[in-house]
């Protein structure tokens, strides 16, 4: 990621006050558990952020931190007055301060009644996401498809793709992709990496479970030195110190150290010895190892 886009995207982030974490359901546990692991960073960076996605599985929801958040907004919803009747009753609305109370002061329709007090009540609405990171979603409509409750998006909303996957199309100011990725968790790491966005053990250790979970425990012929590396830097962040870790989690147990887990797989000179001891092996002579009694005793 160059510093421009870099910039522009921290920028449009320190501005932006709703929003919204969409995971496509396509991508099962490893994109919920990224797109919560990116929905606390946002809530502990003080934003108010709500996060849409498939209800997980009982023992999925087990495994990792934030399930209870899903659908919900991290602080109160925006009030908002409504007038019935207004086009017949209400000719303007204005507003003053006395002294800390505001108050509005409806004007009523020359020639109407008025607004009576049965007609006044108030609700409380999300407001539209001006910021949408979208996870596991190649499209946008396959996007608006999944938050088409929740909002429009407006053209002036800054959106980033994180994704392994290639897009069917272009749709976002910023785009987290990585097709030689193994999960999406891998790529939302670097890029909370790269923004330098908060992190702590919940965090840590919902991107490590999954990405653990989809390389087979982080089976050789599954992880790529990039992968261990943002593993790595996830259990320096406490992945390991998160309570469902030391609880004992169904979730995949980490490598503790990933030095001895290269120094198990042989190099080329031990490989060569092994070959050239199996090639002389079969010339010595069998070894014979007696009981009790050998076979060619005869009985008494």
């Amino acid at each position: 990621m160059d510093e421009n886009a870099k910039d522009k995207t921290l920028d449009n982030l320190t501005k932006a006050e709703n929003i919204l974490v969409a995971v496509a359901e396509e991508t099962g546990f490893d994109g919920l558990a990224a797109g919560l692991a990116v929905y606390l960073s946002l809530v502990k960076l003080g934003k108010n952020a709500f996060v849409v996605a498939q209800e997980p599985k009982v023992g999925d929801a087990q495994s990792i931190y934030g399930v209870d958040k899903i659908g919900k907004a991290t602080n109160k919803k925006t009030p908002i007055v409504v007038v019935q009747n207004a086009i017949d009753t209400v000719d303007k609305v204005t507003h003053f301060l006395d002294g800390n109370n505001l108050k509005l002061i409806i004007h009523p329709l020359p020639g109407s009644v008025g607004v009576k007090p049965e007609q006044i009540s108030l609700e409380f609405s999300s407001q539209p996401a001006n910021f949408i990171i979208a996870i596991g979603f190649d499209s946008k409509e396959a996007l608006q498809q999944k938050i088409t409750h929740e909002q429009q998006i407006s053209p002036e909303t800054w959106i980033i793709t994180v994704n392994k996957g290639k897009l069917n199309q272009e749709f976002a100011q910023e785009s987290f992709i990585d097709p030689q990725a193994n999960s999406v968790s891998e790529v939302a790491a670097r890029m909370l990496q790269d923004l330098a966005l908060p992190l702590d053990e919940d965090i840590s250790f919902n991107l490590y479970t999954a990405i653990s979970k989809s390389t087979d425990n982080f089976s050789p012929a599954q992880v790529s030195a990039q992968t261990l590396e943002i593993a790595s830097w996830l259990l320096k962040f406490g992945a390991g110190k998160a309570s469902l870790a030391q609880k004992g989690t169904p979730a995949p147990q980490p490598i503790k150290n990933f030095q001895n887990f290269f120094e198990a797989v042989p190099t080329m000179e031990e490989v060569e010895a092994g070959k050239e001891s199996q090639s002389t092996d079969w010339l010595k002579p069998p070894k014979i190892y007696k009981g009790s009694k050998s076979f060619g005793e005869s009985k008494e």
